[in-house]
């Protein structure tokens, strides 16, 4: 039930020579002192050989240094495009690499630089989209701020990176839970034609028992069938679901509340039941659509 954000412009000028950083990787450090034992040696035994052997690596080391910084240079961020997730849930956020020339960029490996998490892909022309998925361990909005772009190509002796910041964020809808009964509300009409047993509706359909429905609607044969509590519904049926913060005084903790409220309005939403909520400051009139929804799940994923 949730929808796909809007793309979001984030161009950042291409990565130059002032943005790039590059220092030796583990095993380039191990080369190096290598290289230092070997020219020691050469100038200890006069050898023309060690002498060769040590700056053809030297020289080797040199020439990936300047591969290494031209696999990132000149690459930017294009845009990102987030979706809400549910507390718990990975959020996905797409990012899309641009270069500025048609040259193959290999092993490029982008992490988000807090959580440490990464993802590894090669670009072959222009462009290439990448999803980077981070945890989310609580309701509200998880932003992805900083991101670190690195790679060690060609040799894995040196390692390029650089960073840049994204503006991409992500709405990170609360955890559904609770088992207090879904307060309907049926208006007047409804409520006497009900009453007095008058049925004005066709039936529809039905579905499981749950914790406050009539026991005038229990479909007592299906129970007696397969031993489940099933009730009737009917088309045309006028009940809506007014939802209030008051209404889940009894939980106490705020968290439990809202996980309650979140769990009326996935329920009221399966069934397409209209649902109200009232969250101070803010009041959403009744509704059942994809974007009600949104709505209402974001007011509890941001509510204070």
């Amino acid at each position: 039930m949730t929808a796909m954000a809007p793309l979001h412009a984030a161009h950042v000028a291409p990565l130059g020579l002032r943005r790039v950083y590059i220092l030796p990787t583990r095993h380039g450090l191990l080369l190096l002192v290598l290289l230092l034992i070997i020219l020691l040696g050469a100038i200890n035994y006069d050898n023309a050989l060690a002498y060769l052997l040590c700056f053809l690596l030297g020289g080797l080391f040199l020439v990936a240094m300047l591969h290494t910084y031209r696999n990132l240079a000149g690459l930017s961020v294009a845009g990102t495009a987030v979706a809400p997730v549910v507390a718990g849930e990975p959020a996905v956020f797409m990012l899309q690499l641009a270069s500025d020339v048609a040259r193959p960029r290999y092993q490029l490996r982008l992490m988000q630089r807090a959580l440490k998490t990464a993802v590894t892909l090669d670009l072959h022309s222009h462009t290439g989209a990448i999803a980077l998925a981070l945890p989310t361990y609580q309701r509200g909005r998880l932003s992805l701020q900083q991101v670190r772009l690195e790679s060690t190509f060609p040799l894995g002796v040196l390692r390029a990176w650089a960073y840049f910041k994204s503006p991409a964020e992500c709405i990170v809808y609360p955890r559904a839970a609770g088992h207090l009964p879904l307060p309907r509300r049926a208006n007047a009409a409804t409520a006497t034609a009900r009453g007095s047993g008058q049925g004005t509706d066709d039936f529809a359909e039905l579905t499981r028992y749950r914790e406050g429905d009539p026991l005038r609607a229990i479909h007592w044969p299906a129970y007696a069938r397969q031993a489940e509590l099933m009730v009737k519904r009917f088309q045309g049926e006028d009940d809506e679901v007014a939802l209030t913060w008051d209404a889940t005084l009894a939980l106490g903790a705020v968290e439990a509340r809202i996980a309650q409220l979140a769990q009326w309005v996935r329920t009221a939403s399966a069934l397409g039941i209209p649902y109200s909520l009232v969250l101070a400051p803010q009041t959403f009139p009744p509704g059942a659509d994809r974007a009600h929804f949104a709505r209402v799940m974001t007011a509890l994923a941001l509510y204070a």
